[in-house]
């Protein structure tokens, strides 16, 4: 299996390293998306980018026409990018996550479940760290978390991102808390608060080797499915399936 990683950054060249280990892959390159049109006349069966979303157009172009399996780890998609994702897995099979960690995608689900049985009942806080040189905040995982907690829900809520001043916590909210130091490689934490009793469901990554470990994953996923939008979701009932 011949595997092209766009991405030069460490998350890149971390996936690159465990590929290479990897007897399933055959054939593994790393490259910039700027470097793309060189590839032209390689083909590979599956791409896997952690580029910036300005390259999504690019990168999309390039699998559709050369029929290749898209995984996507980049997020901060816009509206107009995110839709052109879904647009384009209609004609080639497409992954994407925020976080492709095992157990970042169990918080996930944990979370969902706390939110359906007991979320309406308490107060829900989540907070991530992360390295001094992220620049997006709060995490394109504690989105992702969020939207899971909303999910089990069944509803939106109000988001409110930090607190200051004199303010009662309003009915409903989710507090949202981002904090950057030192080489913190990833923390995320849901609180459900009750009067009685609080639910701390939390993750931490010790080292970015579990999230290329993921993406990897993704990719033995996504060669062997038609067309469509998928998620680690997915990943995760196929590998259930085949146990069972």
């Amino acid at each position: 299996m011949d595997l092209l990683i766009l991405s030069t950054g460490k998350m890149g060249q971390k996936t690159f390293e465990l590929a290479l280990e990897d007897s399933f892959f055959t054939k593994v390159k790393g490259i910039s998306s700027e470097e793309l049109h060189m590839e032209e006349y390689t083909q590979y069966n599956v791409v896997i980018t952690f580029s910036r979303p300005q390259a999504i157009f690019k990168t999309l172009d390039y699998c559709i026409r050369k029929n290749i399996p898209l995984v996507i780890g980049t997020t901060n998609f816009t509206n107009d990018q995110q839709n052109e994702i879904y647009k384009s897995s209609k004609k080639i099979p497409i992954l994407q996550a925020s976080n492709m960690s095992i157990g970042m995608n169990l918080l996930f689900k944990l979370a969902e479940i706390t939110a359906q049985i007991i979320g309406g009942q308490t107060d829900i806080e989540i907070i991530e760290a992360h390295h001094n040189q992220k620049k997006d905040s709060p995490s394109g995982s504690a989105k992702t978390l969020i939207d899971f907690i909303q999910k089990g829900l069944g509803y939106d809520t109000k988001l409110k991102h930090g607190r200051v001043g004199e303010e009662v916590r309003e009915k409903g909210e989710i507090g949202v808390h981002a904090i950057r130091g030192g080489n913190i490689v990833g923390y995320h934490e849901a609180q459900f608060i009750g009067p009685l009793e609080t639910i701390k469901l939390c993750h931490e990554a010790h080292d970015r080797g579990v999230f290329a470990s993921g993406a990897l994953t993704a990719c033995k996923f996504i060669v062997n499915v038609p067309p469509n939008f998928y998620t680690m979701e997915d990943v995760f009932d196929f590998t259930l399936r085949k146990r069972s």
